[in-house]
C-alpha cells in the first residue's frame, strides 16, 4: 500500500512522463533536426558553459574515458560543431571549443525549447504560473543542495525577480 507521499511522487512522475511523451511529438523542435547523439549533445552543452575546456576536464564532467571522449570529439569536429586547439602554455593539452556552427546549433535548440515553454506556459493562468514558479525554484534549490552534497560545484545564476 502506497503512502500519501509515494502517491504524490508517483503523480508528479507520471505527469512529467506524459509531458515528455507529448513534447516528443513536437516536430517543430530544432532538437529533432540535428544528428547528434546524447553524448555529443552533452559535450556541446558543457562547452557552452566551459568553452576551451581541456579534454581531461571534459572527461571528468562526462564520466567517460579519454579514448571515448576522443571519438565523440572527432565526430563533432568532422560535423563542424567543435574545434581543437593546443594550449598556449602546454602543447600536451588540447582545448576544445564550440565552433560558430556549434554555438548556432545550440542557440537554435535552446530558442526552440524556450518558444515551446512560453507557448505552453502562456496557456496557464497567473495563479498557476505563480505556483509553478515557486515549485521550480524549490526544485532548483533541491538540485543545488544535492550537487553540493556530491561535491559538484555549479555556478549560481540568480534569477531576476519579477516582483
Amino acid at each position: 500500500m502506497k503512502t500519501h507521499r509515494e502517491a504524490l511522487l508517483h503523480r508528479v512522475t507520471m505527469a512529467e512522463e506524459r509531458m515528455r511523451a507529448l513534447l516528443a511529438y513536437d516536430r517543430t523542435n530544432p532538437l529533432f533536426s540535428v544528428n547528434l547523439t546524447m553524448q555529443q549533445l552533452k559535450v556541446l552543452l558543457l562547452l557552452s558553459r566551459h568553452d576551451g575546456i581541456s579534454s581531461q576536464e571534459l572527461t571528468r564532467h562526462l564520466g567517460v574515458s579519454l579514448a571515448t571522449l576522443s571519438g565523440i570529439v572527432d565526430r563533432l569536429v568532422a560535423q563542424g560543431y567543435v574545434t581543437r586547439t593546443e594550449d598556449a602554455h602546454d602543447r600536451r593539452i588540447r582545448r576544445i571549443h564550440l565552433s560558430p556552427t556549434g554555438r548556432e546549433t545550440l542557440d537554435r535548440i535552446t530558442d526552440g525549447g524556450n518558444r515551446t515553454s512560453r507557448r505552453l506556459l502562456g496557456r496557464l493562468d497567473d495563479d498557476t504560473l505563480d505556483m509553478l514558479g515557486t515549485v521550480l525554484e524549490r526544485i532548483a534549490e533541491a538540485a543545488a543542495e544535492e550537487a553540493a552534497e556530491q561535491g559538484i560545484q555549479v555556478p549560481h545564476e540568480a534569477p531576476v525577480p519579477l516582483r
